[in-house]
């Protein structure tokens, strides 16, 4: 093998390097002639194509830089909105809870409109023309209670108003710069703001509009607040929060250059350019970002008319075209909370001035280089020549030798790869001499010494997450029924993780003989960080529920604790509930988890009704409420985690609420372990033999029979050990 081994290399040393010499003498001859044309002709194509190329390129740079600059604009001041829409919510839902609860609040003392030495950041109060004081003081006391998150979010780092309007005739507001005189004569139910989120009963954005203190243009976000104690709601007002674009919007903005004139804009719903960057000041520079109210859509403009239809039509995208005398690229972004655009504006000439540069000046270097060119030939001609004949007899000399050294290192690397490939992996490649191929054999033996050590460690890793899933489990009632004793109820319960390890939990306990506690929750994030939060979060959970508090005081508490030090920024959505044995009254809360399944004497399942609520571990001292309804014998409650809902088939398709629905219907007259096993078969035939993206957690509560249980204390703790 040895022999033929190096017959093969010399053969292919020696054809390859007189083939080549020959060629090369060949070429040389015969191009020689006509490489100074040929150089110089090139010379200057080279010129053209890369001055071409150049400009493609970086008209293709530049249209993904501006779609990227306009959709992280975009989402920017998407989220400067959602802090708005964020705190109006907060202050719907505390002016509507005090509504509703209305005997748990004693009344707050505002200062009234005129009174003397009112600090800027003191809420006060006033009435619409035509309204006495005392027919409304009483209200706007009750309503003073939201002082503090007014305050909150006025002075919550930008120029915000913050303020809530009764049908009664009373106003409330926290303004950080607008004197209060300005309010005199106010009517807030005459304001856009106010009508509009009256007739859509819900979330309503402004268009923009002066504001009240000559202070720039302002938006507005309302939503209408509710009396709930009654059968029916009884709307009671609105609260709002008034934002100056120039501290909300302008700084975005502002911001963006592109070349020497471009900028960004925002259309807002109507088709008008509200906001616009990079203006030019009194002193002709640009300045900052200002308002230019210009009407795109309905203006006499045909190209700006047909450039605002496409950008309320589109989403998004990118198109060129002549405004104002010059060829501009136009890229933008819809907003996602409000019917606002913003684009980005770039004049083609400045995009593609350096590509011009560039072919300007590759041009005259090749001018330049010709004449060096032409006698470097001639004297090329003659060293070619000497090499040619140097060149012939190296390769043969070299060609022997490269053969006997290469040969024999070959032949031991082509014996221990086989050894090793049958499995051997404590063999070692033995190879003598210097270079490349003593440097591969030894770069073999230390991949196939990392082969030994990562299975080693894989199994070890594997090892510990089977314990670990182990341990996991075992914290997890996994006894059912739990209660044998106990006729009244039943549970089930089954978790399965995307990993070895995660994040959902559930747990269920006796408070007291006649009242048991269920929970469900996931954990933000899968694996080994989420499984410890996991540990954390039942274990405060459980802890609280045992001391026999209501649940929205467990809910604040836990969400405070997990709050403490959590500088991983994990959180865990949780809904648990207390079932009253004796009456069947169901009293429950929500931390931003799914809404659970509820069945009606062994009817249709329905979504619960329920106020989600923050996740904890997101918000600390986040007000938590809980609910109630009473449960009739037969009826059941089915938890879930969002790993049922949003599973997904191999074509990408979530499982979604409608399927829930339907799967959770079609196996309801079954005894709960059938009927969630069978839910889960239907869930599995979905989803198909995709791959399992999230943990699914599942857990049912049947209420069979009110029984009233009457045991001793001591009693009760034998019973639960």
């Amino acid at each position: 093998m040895f022999k033929r081994i190096k017959s093969k290399v010399l053969m292919v040393i020696l054809c390859t390097s007189l083939g080549m010499i020959l060629l090369l003498s060949l070429t040389s001859v015969v191009g020689v002639a006509v490489l100074r044309e040929t150089i110089l002709r090139q010379g200057r194509n080279m010129g053209n194509l890369v001055a071409r190329d150049s400009e493609a390129a970086m008209r293709d740079q530049v249209q993904q830089q501006l779609m990227e600059l306009a959709q992280s604009r975009a989402a920017m001041t998407d989220e400067k909105l959602r802090v708005i829409q964020n705190q109006t919510q907060s202050l719907s839902s505390a002016a509507s809870r005090i509504y509703t609860y209305k005997s748990r609040y004693q009344p707050v003392i505002l200062p009234y409109l005129w009174r003397e030495e009112l600090q800027p950041e003191e809420p006060f109060f006033l009435t619409v023309p035509g309204i006495s004081l005392e027919s409304v003081r009483d209200e706007a006391g009750l309503l003073g209670n939201t002082r503090d998150i007014m305050r909150q979010i006025t002075f919550s780092g930008e120029e915000f108003t913050s303020y809530i309007g009764g049908e009664s005739g009373y106003f409330i507001v926290v303004d950080s710069g607008a004197s209060a005189s300005l309010f005199a004569g106010f009517d807030h139910r005459l304001r856009p703001w106010y009508t509009g989120a009256k007739e859509k009963n819900g979330l309503f954005w402004t268009p923009s509009f002066p504001d009240i203190g000559d202070r720039g243009a302002t938006i507005a976000c309302a939503m209408p607040v509710y009396d709930f104690s009654g059968t029916q709601p009884v709307l009671k007002g609105v609260a709002a929060t008034g934002a100056l674009l120039s501290k909300n919007v302008d700084q975005i903005i502002a911001s963006v250059r592109v070349g020497e004139t471009g900028y960004a804009f925002i259309l807002d719903g109507d088709g008008q350019m509200i906001r616009r960057g990079n203006y030019p000041g009194e002193d002709g520079a640009g300045s900052g970002s200002g308002v230019f109210i210009e009407d795109y859509l309905h203006g006499k403009d045909s190209v700006l008319r047909e450039l605002a239809a496409r950008m309320f039509s589109e989403e998004s995208g990118l198109t060129q075209l002549e405004i104002e005398g010059r060829e501009m690229y136009v890229a933008w972004y819809s907003l996602k909370l409000i019917n606002w655009s913003l684009g980005v504006i770039a004049p083609v000439d400045e995009v593609i001035a350096p590509a011009r540069h560039i072919e300007s000046s590759i041009l005259s270097l090749v001018q330049d280089e010709t004449f060096r060119m032409d006698r470097n030939i001639r004297v090329m001609f003659f060293t070619t020549v000497l090499v040619i004949l140097f060149a012939t007899l190296a390769a043969v000399f070299f060609s022997i030798r490269l053969s006997n050294s290469l040969a024999a290192p070959i032949v031991a690397l082509s014996d221990g790869a086989q050894i090793i490939s049958a499995g051997d992996l404590n063999h070692r490649l033995a190879v003598k001499g210097t270079g490349e191929i003593v440097l591969l054999a030894e770069t073999i033996n230390q991949m196939v010494a990392n082969i030994q050590y990562v299975s080693g460690e894989k199994e070890r890793i594997d090892t510990e997450l089977n314990i670990a899933a182990q341990i996991q489990t075992s914290i997890l009632p996994g006894v059912f029924p739990p209660f044998p004793y106990r006729t009244e109820f039943d549970i089930y319960a089954e978790m399965h993780p995307a990993k070895e390890v995660g994040g959902d939990f559930y747990d269920f306990f006796l408070i007291d003989p006649n009242r048991v506690m269920t929970l469900i929750a996931d954990v933000s994030g899968k694996g080994v960080p989420a499984a410890l939060f996991m540990v954390i979060a039942k274990t405060l959970l459980k802890n609280h529920g045992q001391m026999d508090k209501p649940l929205d005081e467990i809910f604040s508490a836990v969400n405070n604790q997990l709050c403490e030090n959590n500088d991983a920024n994990m959180f865990v959505t949780v809904f648990a509930c207390v079932l009253d044995l004796r009456t069947g009254l169901l009293c429950y809360a929500n931390a931003g988890h799914n809404r659970p399944l509820l069945s009606r004497s062994g009817g249709d399942y329905e979504f619960l009704e329920l106020k989600r609520g923050l996740p904890m571990g997101v918000q600390e001292d986040f007000p938590y409420s809980s609910s109630e309804i009473t449960l009739s014998e037969g009826d059941r409650l089915y938890l879930y985690t969002d790993g049922v809902n949003e599973a997904e088939n191999p074509q990408g398709e979530q499982f979604g609420n409608q399927r829930l629905l339907d799967a959770a219907n079609r196996c309801r007259d079954l005894p709960i372990r059938e009927f969630d096993l069978a839910f889960r078969a239907g869930l599995s035939e979905f989803v198909n033999g995709a791959e399992q993206s999230d943990d699914i957690t599942t857990l049912v509560l049947a209420y069979k029979k009110r029984v009233t249980i009457h045991l001793p204390a001591r009693e009760f703790v034998k019973i639960e050990l």
